[in-house]
């Protein structure tokens, strides 16, 4: 017990948290049936999320790695914030996925000390277009 409070006190890494689709009628892009929207929001007390990676997962498996400095850029976050919100962009394969199959993306952090992340997770049924 002692242990795990001594590791909450000493920060341990980002923390991410709300996971959810952009649009909250759908995750993906109308027009790219293919690109998943998301927000998440995170908490990294060192500051150093921006130096980071961003790792983008469906079904378990890493798809993307994103420097999270070109997010922070594209987003107006400034270097150093410690807590806000991410807008991410996920593009999926389709080897392995089909039309209303139930897809698992998550997200997982890693800070410019190297601490990783929490998963959050969201699942949601693949559309690929038509009715």
């Amino acid at each position: 017990m002692l242990a795990l409070l001594l590791l909450a006190a000493c920060g341990g890494g980002p923390q991410l948290t709300n996971l959810r689709c952009r649009d909250a009628a759908h995750c993906q892009d109308v027009e790219d049936p293919l690109k998943v929207l998301l927000e998440v929001d995170f908490l990294d007390d060192s500051g150093t999320l921006e130096s980071g990676v961003l790792n983008l997962r469906v079904n378990g498996n890493t798809q993307q790695t994103v420097t999270l400095a070109d997010i922070f850029t594209a987003q107006g976050i400034a270097p150093g914030t410690k807590k806000g919100t991410l807008k991410v962009d996920d593009d999926m394969t389709l080897d392995r996925l089909s039309q209303g199959q139930e897809v698992k993306v998550s997200v997982v952090a890693v800070n410019g000390k190297g601490q990783g992340s929490n998963e959050p997770t969201l699942s949601f049924t693949l559309h690929l277009g038509g009715p």
